[in-house]
């Protein structure tokens, strides 16, 4: 058992990691900044035109609004949305802040946004706002970098986390009985059914793109660097052969 002290060195550290994260804590705020915005020009319902300006549709994309891939990303549904969102950035992209920087950060999000946004448009239904395929992005990108880390209170380690929530999201989304795909609407239809028609009220098509995405740039990161030694050996070894 670790000593309490090294608990509370340890959470001490975490503190600082989420305080000195500038770029995070921007992206939080620019949130909050869209959704007061909308609140003061009378909220999501009475704000429709702001929404179906900014929300992601494929009737939208249909009439070329093509920004609604990156502009969905920026509104939220709810505050309670707002909010879940900005915790998991705040907790998440401070590590990922002062692993691979700011820049990182900001890529990853906005890359996780327009990925979570076009697997949406391929699988996904309705209307889609929120920030979750960024967050996602984020969050497996630290798994992808760090796959022996833990996720206090999980019992398992950021690798099996990381896969574990991708084929969840993957999963959900074709059961979607609204995605009507044969044999997994079945199923779908069976768990709405059976009390859980509520996890078909989440965005996991756009889950797993942002996910994927930020898979896709962690391998990408901890590809085989081709270092000078290595070039020197191979040019020896070209020459040698001649």
């Amino acid at each position: 058992m670790r000593p309490r002290s090294s608990h509370l060195d340890s959470a001490a550290h975490q503190l600082r990691m989420i305080a000195n994260a500038p770029v995070t804590w921007a992206w939080a705020v620019l949130w909050f900044a869209v959704q007061c915005v909308l609140w003061i020009a009378g909220g999501a319902t009475e704000a429709s035109s702001w929404l179906e300006s900014l929300a992601l549709s494929r009737d939208g994309i249909a009439r070329g609004s093509w920004w609604q891939l990156f502009t969905h990303g920026l509104v939220h549904g709810s505050w309670l949305h707002l909010l879940a969102n900005t915790v998991f950035l705040v907790l998440v992209g401070s590590r990922i802040e002062h692993i691979v920087g700011s820049r990182t950060v900001t890529r990853t999000i906005a890359a996780g946004i327009i990925g979570g946004g076009a697997l949406h448009l391929l699988i996904g239904t309705g209307l889609l706002v929120g920030a979750s395929g960024g967050c996602f992005a984020l969050l497996l990108l630290h798994t992808t970098l760090s796959p022996q880390s833990r996720f206090w209170p999980l019992p398992v380690s950021a690798r099996h986390l990381g896969t574990g929530l991708l084929a969840a999201a993957l999963i959900l989304a074709l059961v979607n009985p609204q995605f009507g795909l044969p044999g997994a609407a079945a199923l779908g239809r069976w768990l709405a059914d059976h009390g859980f028609d509520s996890w078909f009220r989440l965005g996991h098509a756009c889950h797993f793109g942002g996910g994927l995405v930020g898979w896709v740039a962690g391998r990408w990161m901890l590809r085989p660097r081709v270092s000078l030694a290595a070039l020197r050996r191979d040019r020896a070894r070209r020459e040698g052969g001649r």
